[in-house]
Order: C-alpha cells, then structure tokens, then sequence
C-alpha cells in the first residue's frame, strides 16, 4: 500500500496578485484548515510556487508539478490550499486537477471558498468558481492592456525600472565583471560564482548582463537577437532541462558532437551556473525516444469524442436553462448572482471550444511522417500531445507530460 500524506500548494503571482496574501498568511490558514481534519505539523507537506503567474502550467511551476507527480503515483491523502486562484487560473489546469485528484480519491479542500470536493455541494462549486476566477484573471488582463495603452498614448514610461535604480543594485559591478572577464557568457559566469544577485534573486544569464551592459554604454552596439517568430524545430518549446529551464533549439557550426548544422537544443542557464551540468544535446541524440514515446498515441475514435463533447454542450445549455429560470423567477435583485453564474457557464464552453481545438489537431493525422512533414508541422502535433518532454541531468529524456494522458497508449 503506497503511503499518502496531505499535501498544501502555495502559490501567488508578483504581477496579478494585489490583495496583500503573504505566503505567512496562506501557510497559517491552510495549516489551521488542515488540523480541522486531522492533518497536524509534521504531516502535512507544504509545496509553493512564489512569483510565478497561476495562468502558468506545470512546466513552469516545479512543486506543482511535484503535486501533479504523487497524485499520479497515488501518494496524496487530501489536497489543502488557500483559494481556487492560488492553485491555478486555467479552467482547463483545476479540472485537470480534479480530475485526478478524484481518480485516486483525494479530497481538494480550500480555505477562502469553503470547497471540499468530498462533498458533492464542494465538487459542484469547485466547478463553478474556478470559471469564475478565470474570468476575473482575463478581466484584470484586459484592464491591464487598456492601462497600459493609455499610458502609451500619455507618453509616460512603461516597464521596470532599469537595474541600479533600486537599493543594492550596482551596475558598475557587472561592467567591471565583464571588462575582467572579456566576454558576456564569462562575465555572467563570473557575477554568479560572487554570489551578485539579479533584482529578481535568479542567477545572470547571458540577456540580462547584456541588457545592463548595454544601458550602461559598456558594448558598441545596441542590437540582441529576440525571440524565434514560429517553432523551425521539432522540438520548440517542449524539451525541459533538468533545471527546470525550456531549452531553445539552434544549428550547431562549431565542432559539436552531431553533424556541422545539426540541430541541438539548449539551456541558456547551462554555461552561465556553476555545477548546472551537460546544457546542450543534439536532437538527432533524443528523437529516437520522441518517436517511440509519439508512436504511444492513441486517439479514441471520432464518433466516441463527438458524443462526449455533445454530452458536456447539452449540460452547458440545461445550466443556462436553468439560471434564466432562476432569474425570471428571483427578478433584478438577483442579477449579480445571474451575472456571476452566466460568466462561469461562458467559461465553460471556452475551456470545451479549447478541448475541442486540441482534439482536431491530434485527430487529423493517422501517424506523423517524420521524414516528410515540415518541422512546424511535426511540433504542432507534439505541442498538442505533450505539455512538455522532461530530460535528466544528462540530458535523456525520461518522461513526457502527456495533455491528455488516458490516449497514452
């Protein structure tokens, strides 16, 4: 019998969250929740993500992933947290959740919402709130926009302010690292071994030592390369260093071990962190594993995927049936409860019309032809089947996040 302890999952978003919940206050009530049911001190385990938006998945949010791991491996008695927000503003990502956490009969419990999906009232408002709380996030991204488009048209400064303007910055630091050094990549390297932080605590990497190097007038010229426009390589966006870091692809020219302009992916961390390892693995090394692990697709048929989306359509019609009867009967002075429950039935078709793209993608192809098919072509596929490819500390991959994974095969 696989042994299951309560997990808390902690988590709040520099850039969203204004509402003041401290990571101190979070812990204390999710703590005092869990004692109600019997999980005291040492037993229950706290996992967080801290600056990290809840719109993010699990590739970019370790300890959720961690919690996402033992729920698969059944090692989860009961699942505490603050509020629907804090585990996760995706409709799709808490259903995902519920889902598997009521696979393996684990309760979700929450102290700002009073859910507990141990109770059918609980399932039923972890369903609706978390509709309802990513209609809030995509209204405050909206409001945001907006902000920002009429400070654009005042002409005021948008952005961070530059590194040095806040107390313990110096960027005289990072030109003397990068005069002593004599390159950006020794410069960062160099910074990191002294133990000089970032603004945001994170290790130097190549981009941000060029950045201050640039405003501080240290370099000749005022270009970088940006990000790619589209993905010209299979494995785009997918492959995750055992860092936690998505490695970039590019074409090797320099003696590396693959062929000259052979593809290989990777980590920009790689050569700037002391100890971080093997950074870069050439793509013909790992696309045997890709093809073997793709090959474990199976899709269920059309006809089976239509019924279920017809299924969960009608169950969206009968709610709204049922709220415009709720309404006629209850008149205006329901009408925020009438706003707030339409908005989440809204939110429901979205995440289906979501589900639904996704699922044409994968269904469109019997088999992918590696050697014929455009590598935008091939990506796209993948980038519908896996959320993200894990590699180990010597760069192999050992497991695929598959978005749907009861067609694993």
């Amino acid at each position: 019998m696989t042994n299951r302890q309560p997990v808390a999952y902690l988590r709040k978003s520099r850039q969203l969250d204004r509402a003041g919940v401290s990571y101190e206050m979070q812990e204390a009530k999710v703590r005092e929740l869990a004692a109600t049911y019997g999980d005291k001190g040492g037993k229950l385990l706290i996992l967080s993500d801290w600056n990290v938006s809840g719109r993010k998945g699990a590739a970019a949010r370790p300890d959720y992933a961690r919690l996402l791991a033992m729920l698969v491996a059944d090692q989860v008695s009961a699942i505490y947290g603050y509020n629907l927000a804090r585990l996760s503003r995706s409709v799709q990502d808490l259903r995902a959740l519920f889902d598997l956490a009521d696979k393996h009969g684990t309760p979700v419990r929450l102290v700002a919402d009073h859910v507990d999906t141990s109770t059918a009232t609980g399932r039923m408002l972890f369903t609706i709130l978390s509709a309802v709380d990513e209609m809030t996030s995509d209204l405050a991204s909206e409001h945001a926009r907006d902000a920002v488009a009429a400070r654009r048209a005042r002409g005021d400064h948008i952005g961070s302010e530059p590194y040095g303007a806040k107390a313990g910055e110096d960027p005289r630091a990072v030109v003397a690292a990068f005069l002593e050094a004599g390159s950006i990549r020794r410069a960062a390297l160099l910074l990191n071994e002294r133990g000089i932080p970032t603004r945001q605590g994170k290790p130097w990497g190549t981009t941000s030592v060029h950045d201050v190097l640039l405003r501080e007038g240290a370099l000749p010229f005022r270009t970088r390369r940006g990000a790619k426009a589209s993905a010209p390589y299979v494995l785009y966006g997918l492959l995750r260093c055992h860092c936690g870091r998505i490695m970039t692809g590019d074409r090797s020219r320099h003696g590396y071990a693959a062929p000259t302009g052979a593809i290989r992916y990777r980590c920009h961390r790689g050569r700037t962190v002391p100890g971080h390892g093997l950074y870069a693995v050439p793509e013909l090394r790992i696309l045997p594993w890709i093809k073997a692990e793709a090959a474990r697709l199976r899709v269920p048929e059309t006809v089976e995927i239509e019924k279920e989306h017809q299924a969960e359509r009608d169950k969206i019609e009968t709610r709204k049936l049922v709220i415009a009867d709720m309404y006629e009967t209850n008149g205006p002075k329901w009408r925020d409860d009438y706003q707030r429950r339409m908005a989440a039935v809204k939110a429901a078709e979205k995440a289906l019309d979501a589900q639904e793209a996704a699922t044409a993608v994968l269904a469109v192809p019997d088999r992918i032809e590696w050697e014929t098919w455009a590598p935008e072509a091939i990506n796209a596929v993948l980038t519908a089947m896996w959320q993200y490819v894990e590699l180990d500390d010597q760069l192999r991959p050992v497991r695929a996040e598959w978005s749907y994974p009861a067609w694993r095969e």
